[in-house]
């Protein structure tokens, strides 16, 4: 049980090391995408002054900035949410953590003393046993019964480990789902960017006269 736990442990730490690397990349990756938006801004305002209509072209190059920006601050407020439930998520967890083990250690103790319990008494009905002659039939069944409570007990330790085994492997599952889902998320986000970045025939300058 105590290692079950600890690999619970274990497994716990590296999802929340990869998650932060997860948000520090996409922090990076906003950052980044601002950047290019803020320079491609200048070079358009710059390139904007070499036309006639230059007003209309400053606009037309603010309102792409805006929408850029606007999208990229979209994405920031929704990592931080997600940061935030993630913060909330770990610290449930955590307690949970702690409330299992608080469990299994008052189970552990409730064990200890049921089968030292169960050994007195075993002890005793040996001693009061070896007082008087004892049957082939009833050694046969005191050795059955006692065989019995062997099983179960083991029965019962091994669905334990097994429920504790089951449990871990949901959370990782659900853990690699919201992963898959971010990185889709990510890449449709850039793949619409990259779309909107692409000039349209009408704002490409005329060809030069020969």
């Amino acid at each position: 049980m105590k290692r079950l736990a600890l690999v619970t442990t274990v497994l716990l730490l590296a999802a929340q090391a990869h998650a932060q690397l997860d948000t520090g990349a996409e922090r990076a990756r906003i950052a980044a995408e601002r950047r290019k938006a803020e320079q491609l801004f200048a070079e358009e305002h710059k390139a904007c002054y070499a036309k006639f209509a230059v007003t209309d072209c400053v606009k037309e190059a603010k309102a792409r900035r805006r929408e850029v920006i606007a999208d990229l601050r979209r994405q920031e407020i929704a990592l931080n949410d997600k940061e935030r439930k993630q913060r909330a998520a770990e610290r449930q967890r955590e307690l949970e953590e702690r409330s299992a083990a608080a469990k299994q250690e008052q189970a552990s103790q409730q064990r200890a003393k049921a089968q030292a319990d169960q050994k007195a008494r075993e002890e005793r009905a040996a001693d009061k046993a070896a007082k008087k002659p004892e049957s082939a039939g009833a050694r046969q069944q005191r050795a059955a019964e006692q065989e019995n409570r062997i099983r179960q007990r083991e029965a019962g330790a091994a669905k334990a480990q097994q429920d504790k085994a089951q449990e871990a492997a949901a959370h990782r599952a659900e853990y690699e789902k919201r992963q898959k889902d971010a990185q889709e998320h990510r890449a449709q986000t850039q793949k619409r960017i990259a779309q909107r970045k692409k000039p349209a025939a009408s704002d490409l300058p005329p060809p030069k006269a020969p």
